[in-house]
């Protein structure tokens, strides 16, 4: 016998002691009940769905009072109370009776508080709850200077709204789109206002041009004005519809109006009834998702500054600088007027894509130029650019961030020295695999004053900050010393490559201490010290002037 059949009765018996009875099973096969909730001084005819499995929360309805507003926090027009965010409650699979009269309680209180209008600052954070229509993906990336370009999808019914149709075609060929249309009659409206959007209680989403540009005026009395300016002169010049996307602090959300100028009229008839007609336009909302750059990059990491607009080289594109490479691009390296550098002279080898980002498909490639035509492919509009050469042939001239994840000491050290012996300084982070992929490494110098890799030690190579209490093995892979190589996971690769990526962001973001992080990869083995950072050594023959 199933868990969903046994459950079933306990299920009854616990949900017939809030007058809840059995009414069926929905097309999911969940059981159905039916009864009331009680919220702000009357009861509410409800149902409730139950998934007896418990890996998805009941599904609360009520039948909205016809005096209720329009609009209320929580509550969906068909009557759905959301009572929890997904995932921020789990269900005890062996209680579902008792989870369930818990979340009827949840349900309840959350329609007791949203009737009684005691929740209408929630309606900031669910606006698009309340405003859904046409689907359209916005690639807005200037602040209102740029006209915007509808490229339309008739066959596929969503459409690209955009301030540059060169950048977004990038990203159109890199999701494998065609026969996007460019809509010549369309103006393209951006406005910017300085209120976050909540739907308003009565009709909602506004009907018509007239409500709302009512609506944007309890909001921001100011981009009210600028939309109505903005669709009067679209209007004037007979252009068929209008599109506005409005960037507020919260997001951007867009719509879309009719405005079907008439071919008999004078051009000072059509100024004169031009407001009459525009009022009267229908509105249509849009349902958005974003895709510009600053937004994909910035949305996981809220607050935050990123990469975008800095100049970065990365020196190394093996089996750490691959995952890292892409890691970066994420981060925003490359975008905004940004650049990353991407310096390897060396190809990759078949027997090498084993721990590498990279796969087959660029075997015998040059890994810079490889590299660059696979995070290009993924962030079409980063401006990526790959040095097929030694790091000591290029200029290093206007960089912001250098990083080494060549693990070779020897060229760490060199590019130190050249740098200072040229009066430069970079900030600079390095990074490496220890051993036999025991641990990984980084060490961030961004001030002339702090300690380089050559700094960790001592004349005769005496480590003066060691990775583990006793001896690093040594281990060696291969055969003959031609294909002898050190044998680590790329597991460990990508955790080294996740240090450095987290160390830029803390640079970023004014974070700097402690320079020198090590991260056991290993078991068995014990960090000899604690993360700190590295003093300059007078006599460093690497970093001393």
């Amino acid at each position: 016998m199933s868990s969903t059949t046994t459950g079933l009765p306990e299920l009854e018996r616990a949900l017939r002691t809030r007058g809840f009875t059995y009414a069926g099973r929905n097309s999911e096969g969940w059981p159905r009940f039916t009864g009331s909730l009680m919220a702000a001084g009357a009861t509410h005819e409800a149902r409730v769905y139950v998934d007896l499995t418990g890996q998805q929360l009941p599904r609360v309805y009520v039948n909205i009072p016809a005096n209720a507003p329009t609009v209320m926090p929580h509550i969906s027009s068909s009557g759905s109370v959301c009572y929890a965010t997904k995932g921020t409650l789990v269900l005890d699979i062996f209680d579902i009776a008792g989870q369930t009269l818990a979340c009827l309680d949840r349900a309840a209180n959350v329609l007791d508080l949203a009737l009684q209008g005691k929740m209408q600052q929630d309606l900031e954070d669910e606006f698009f709850a309340c405003w859904h229509g046409d689907l359209c993906l916005l690639d807005v990336d200037s602040k209102g200077k740029e006209p915007l370009s509808l490229l339309h999808f008739e066959h596929k019914g969503f459409a690209f709204i955009t301030d540059n149709s060169e950048r977004t075609q990038k990203k159109l060929d890199a999701m494998g789109l065609s026969g996007a249309t460019k809509m010549e009659f369309v103006e393209g409206i951006q406005v910017t206002t300085t209120a976050k959007p909540r739907p308003t209680q009565g009709v909602w989403p506004p009907p018509n041009v007239a409500d709302l540009l009512r609506w944007q005026n309890i909001l921001d009395p100011k981009a009210r004005r600028e939309i109505e300016r903005r669709l009067l002169s679209a209007s004037a010049r007979r252009k068929h519809i209008a599109v506005c996307v409005i960037k507020s602090p919260l997001a951007q959300y867009a719509f879309w109006v009719p405005l079907r100028p008439s071919r008999d009229e004078s051009p000072a008839q059509a100024l004169k009834n031009a407001r009459r007609r525009l009022y009267a336009a229908k509105v249509h909302p849009m349902s958005d998702c974003r895709i510009d750059d600053n937004y994909v990059t910035s949305r996981n990491t809220p607050n935050r500054k990123t990469l975008a607009g800095k100049r970065v080289a990365l020196v190394g594109c093996g089996t750490i600088g691959g995952f890292l490479g892409e890691l970066l691009v994420k981060a925003g390296a490359g975008l905004d007027n940004g650049e990353l550098r991407l310096i390897d002279p060396d190809s990759l080898f078949p027997q090498n894509v084993g721990r590498h980002r990279l796969g087959l498909n660029q075997a015998l490639e040059n890994k810079a130029v490889a590299l660059k035509a696979e995070l290009t492919r993924g962030a079409p509009t980063a401006n990526i650019k790959a040095f097929p050469v030694k790091v000591q042939e290029i200029q290093l001239d206007g960089v912001d961030l250098l990083i080494d994840a060549t693990g070779e000491e020897a060229l760490s050290s060199q590019l130190t020295r050249s740098l200072a012996d040229a009066g430069k300084f970079i900030p600079t982070l390095t990074v490496w695999v220890e051993g036999p992929g025991v641990a990984v490494r980084a060490l961030l110098r961004d001030a002339m004053e702090q300690g380089c890799t050559r700094c960790m030690s001592a004349r005769h190579g005496e480590q003066l900050f060691p990775v583990i209490d006793g001896a690093m093995p040594d281990e060696l892979a291969g055969h003959g010393c031609e294909s002898l190589y050190v044998p680590f996971p790329a597991t460990v690769s990508v955790r080294a490559a996740c240090l450095a990526a987290d160390m830029v962001s803390d640079w970023l973001n004014g974070v700097v201490a402690p320079r020198l992080q090590t991260e056991i990869v290993r078991k068995g083995f014990n960090k000899a010290i604690e993360d700190r950072d590295v003093p300059r050594r007078d006599n460093c023959p690497a970093c001393s002037s």
